[in-house]
């Protein structure tokens, strides 16, 4: 089994205001196939999207850029925001010569919400793999990350679960983002392992973590002007939400707030997976992705974009 780090090349990619994002791009079966950004969640990288990618290949030109400290970016020199994460995903955006279709996951579904309801005209198409939406309701399995989002005791916390062997560092995260864990082989497992090798041995990563983690939870704020649902409520770009029927760190609810709010958006619960779905059913998710984005390139959407407020601007 190709390694994760090897499968799609990666490069670093410069961007204005001195970011840098490395970015790997899974090359095309056809060439002149509408171009794709893919954008991983709080904790993961580039890589997390190598098996949705292998099954999207024959429709779509993809590129996973690594968010700022994540995967094999670099970190940026003020803090990591989940509004910060969105900037540099919409300056990436605006390298591309067309809009493109964007898919985030988790924080980096959340992070593309930003981005897709503020700057419309760079997009074609949205798809949210379990986004990190706010709910009153927090999941039994997720309240950890809520401790860990404290002051001095988050970073207690995680350095002790640092310390843990490798092999079970990696049992916990897999049995908190997998609808079924024991369906992973241990090829698979061992690929997780060595990328959390290569994340413990940046110094910078847990200071990351914990900073988008907190900035992830502020946006969980009821108030109006705050909420990432505000953000939602705006988007005009076609927009399709799949939720893990499984999934122990987004709960279940947001499929209702989804509908509510967002009546124009897709919504399907995808009832034995978890967390990370493009991971899990890769073949599921990319004929579901597939059919979206054809559906949004047939119907050649346009917007002209109303001026909404800074993602980079």
């Amino acid at each position: 089994m190709p390694s994760p780090f090897d499968r799609w090349p990666g490069e670093d990619v410069k961007l204005p205001g001195d970011r840098v994002l490395h970015v790997r791009h899974a090359e095309p079966l056809t060439p002149g196939l509408p171009p794709a950004v893919l954008v991983h969640g709080l904790g993961g990288s580039a890589t997390n999207w190598t098996s949705l990618m292998a099954e999207l290949r024959g429709t779509l030109d993809q590129w996973a850029p690594d968010l700022p400290g994540f995967g094999e970016s670099p970190p940026l020199e003020g803090s990591h925001t989940v509004t910060a994460h969105a900037v540099a995903v919409a300056a990436y955006l605006r390298s591309f010569d067309r809009p493109v279709h964007l898919v985030g996951n988790s924080m980096g579904g959340l992070a593309c919400v930003l981005v897709a309801s503020r700057l419309p005209r760079l997009v074609r198409s949205l798809t949210l793999v379990s986004p990190a939406m706010p709910h009153l309701v927090v999941p039994v399995a997720a309240r950890w990350l809520t401790l860990l989002a404290l002051p001095r005791l988050g970073e207690r916390l995680l350095a002790t679960g640092n310390a843990a062997p490798v092999e079970r560092q990696v049992r916990r995260s897999v049995e908190a983002i997998y609808g079924d864990p024991e369906a992973l082989t241990d090829e698979q497992l061992e690929m997780a392992a060595t990328e959390r090798r290569r994340r413990l041995e940046q110094p910078h990563a847990d200071a990351v973590f914990l900073q988008s983690l907190r900035s992830m939870v502020a946006h969980f704020t009821p108030l109006p002007r705050r909420s990432a649902w505000l953000e939602a409520r705006r988007l005009e770009v076609p927009t399709l939400v799949l939720v893990g029927g499984r999934d122990k760190l987004v709960a279940h609810r947001t499929t209702a707030g989804w509908r509510r709010r967002v009546p124009s958006a897709r919504v399907v619960t995808l009832p034995t997976t978890g967390h990370v779905a493009m991971m899990e059913r890769p073949a599921l998710v990319a004929g579901m992705v597939a059919e979206h984005v054809e559906a949004a390139e047939a119907a050649a959407y346009r917007v002209v974009e109303p001026h909404r407020g800074a993602v980079g601007e």
